[in-house]
């Protein structure tokens, strides 16, 4: 799973996040499950690094949750490939979704124009060279009244 369509996991207000039961020794990690902005079901493993949420890893269900365990033994520094929700304890609904939305206009893409513009780099460039534009305009009709 793309770390762009990962992060934006933090903007489902539903999103719950676990404490990591793995990988908390040497700095505090956290596992965070919800739902993208492109719809996919994700797990999210991450940590704090000042005022920002570094993502660690991240994979997509259902392959995340099969109500399995693995031995902790045998983990790296990834996900593992399967929880046992179960056993996940402490979680938070909605933990990070005010962090995430502050400052952030969240806006729906009719899926014709989403085909155009797959993702935040090229909207965003596209508003640019329109507000560069109208900025322009309105500073040529100004010109011209005085």
């Amino acid at each position: 799973m793309a770390f762009e369509d990962a992060a934006t996991v933090f903007l489902d207000p539903l999103a719950t996040t676990f404490p990591d039961p793995d990988h908390s020794v040497d700095e505090y990690r956290e596992i965070t499950t919800g739902y993208t902005m492109k719809g996919n079901l994700a797990f999210v493993s991450h940590c704090q690094r000042g005022e920002r949420i570094r993502i660690v890893s991240a994979q997509r269900a259902p392959n995340a949750i099969i109500m399995k365990k693995q031995p902790a033994a045998k983990i790296g520094d990834d996900l593992r490939p399967e929880y046992d929700l179960s056993q996940l304890k402490g979680g938070v609904r909605g933990k990070y979704y005010s962090r995430a939305t502050a400052g952030t206009n969240l806006v729906l893409i009719d899926p014709d124009l989403a085909e155009l513009f797959p993702d935040a780099k090229a909207v965003n460039g596209a508003l640019r060279v329109i507000a560069g534009a109208a900025q322009s305009a309105t500073a040529s009709k100004r010109r011209r009244t005085r």
